[in-house]
């Protein structure tokens, strides 16, 4: 049958989809030790942008050669994401039960820190995978990235945090749909994400890619 063809849309599609399920499979498992998190989020998003540009990716390889490479660095910038967001956390409970007029200026001020806060953190995985920097210049480079990327940063911020927002408001559902976060929820997120931070990262190859595509 046509469709079953390699060269058809439909199996491009699933081959991409498997490609997903295996990466997401590999994130998971290498989340477990807690402390690797980090490392195995920057993978994915290096797998991720990889596939986003169309290279020739072998997924289990590639994800274990990212996953080293990184691993220093994204453990640092991991645990530096945790204790400015535990930091935010205890700053905000502080401000919800201080008994103050000034309490609502308190609270939106850590409001507003904790936008870019998030803003960051969504670009910094991504931006440490692609760029190869140093942690702390990753962070302001990311910074700087995400403050460019408009209402985009808006919409990464959303797709980051989806799954942790659907958790708060209905944990039911949350755990009705928690396979689909098991099997390929996570690494489709990340893809999704992925084909807008090309664009940012390297628009010039982007626009390459494309321009080749066209011929």
């Amino acid at each position: 049958m046509r469709f079953l063809q390699e060269d058809t849309p439909i199996t491009a599609l699933l081959a991409r989809f498997m490609d997903l399920i295996l990466l997401n499979v590999l994130f998971v498992l290498c989340c477990v030790p807690i402390l690797t998190i980090g490392a195995s989020f920057t993978a994915m998003y290096d797998i991720c942008m990889k596939l986003a540009l169309h290279e020739n990716v072998k997924i289990f390889s590639d994800f274990f050669q990212s996953f080293a490479r990184n691993l220093k660095r994204s453990t640092l910038l991991y645990f530096l994401t945790v204790a400015a967001g535990i930091f935010l956390l205890i700053d905000f409970r502080c401000a919800v039960l201080w008994e103050t007029s000034f309490r609502f200026l308190f609270q939106t001020v850590i409001l507003s820190v904790g936008y870019f806060y998030i803003a960051v953190a969504s670009h910094a995985f991504p931006a440490l995978a692609y760029f190869q920097t140093p942690v702390f210049s990753t962070v302001r480079h990311a910074f700087v990235l995400a403050m460019r990327n408009g209402i985009y940063t808006v919409f990464i911020m959303l797709m980051d945090l989806l799954p942790f927002l659907i958790l708060f408001l209905d944990p039911a559902l949350f755990f009705r749909v928690f396979l689909v976060w098991i099997s390929f929820g996570f690494a489709l997120l990340a893809y999704l994400n992925s084909l807008h931070l090309v664009r940012l990262f390297a628009p010039e190859r982007v626009k390459e890619l494309e321009e080749e595509r066209k011929v």
